[in-house]
């Protein structure tokens, strides 16, 4: 664990990637585990596939299971973890290049951090199926929170910038692809990195740099990374940072 902490302390340009498991503290079910929101809204609905809540045309004819998903999403009840306050305080040390996450839960800007890209989308803005009218979270967020689909004026369906199956992932997710940036350590925490293109940012970052994945359970590409830490990613969080002097 000290080899770790002297990791930390040394490291000026930490990159981070998230997925659902740093945020399963914070009340909200992962995707794909045996209680996750895949196979609740999957028996809810009688989905044809659980991925269907989050595929584009299945959404455009039947949107109503995305958006009592949605409340899991947006409940003002959903505060940041410990890991995500963690991340936090690191960009606060200066010691964070870049945040990139594929959750599209917003807690990483709750707990503070500005570099962060949302790879799968967000909720803090949304667009009209038909006329393309923008609007910002504040327009439907009483909707999202009640679970009700929200329509714009000219009557189409109002979906979050949350990308779906069958969508292209936002430019900034490719934009740090293509020039990713300056790091000494790269930090994976709650991702199997099995969602692609989203976990080849990671695994390419990995090939090259220090790196050190938190998960709670194994994953396929565990013999990639520097050191391999399976365990509650909070526990590990609350080690480094009760020990770490910067």
């Amino acid at each position: 664990m000290q080899e770790i902490i002297n990791l930390f302390e040394k490291s000026n340009n930490i990159v981070v990637f998230t997925g659902a498991g740093i945020s399963t503290n914070c009340g909200i079910p992962d995707f794909r585990g045996a209680n996750g929101l895949y196979s609740f809204v999957a028996k809810k609905y009688n989905l044809p596939f659980p991925e269907a809540v989050f595929e584009i045309n299945y959404f455009k004819e039947n949107p109503k299971p995305f958006f009592d998903l949605s409340k899991e999403m947006v409940s003002a009840e959903i505060k940041p973890s410990l890991a995500h306050k963690f991340i936090a305080f690191l960009e606060e040390k200066c010691k964070i290049s870049l945040v990139m996450t594929q959750n599209i839960d917003m807690l990483h800007q709750k707990a503070g951090n500005k570099k962060v890209v949302e790879c799968h989308g967000t909720y803090s803005t949304a667009t009209c199926l038909n006329c393309r009218q923008k609007y910002s979270l504040l327009n439907i967020e009483e909707s999202l929170k009640k679970g009700e689909v929200p329509y714009c004026k000219c009557g189409g369906i109002i979906k979050p910038d949350i990308v779906f199956f069958g969508e292209q992932l936002p430019d900034n997710f490719f934009s740090a692809y293509r020039n990713p940036p300056k790091t000494d350590l790269l930090l994976v925490m709650g991702s199997s990195l099995t969602v692609q293109p989203a976990a080849n940012f990671a695994l390419s970052l990995a090939e090259k740099h220090k790196s050190i994945l938190i998960n709670f359970e194994k994953t396929y590409y565990d013999n990639m990374f520097t050191y391999v830490i399976n365990e509650d990613i909070d526990i590990f969080c609350k080690k480094i940072w009760d020990n770490i002097k910067i």
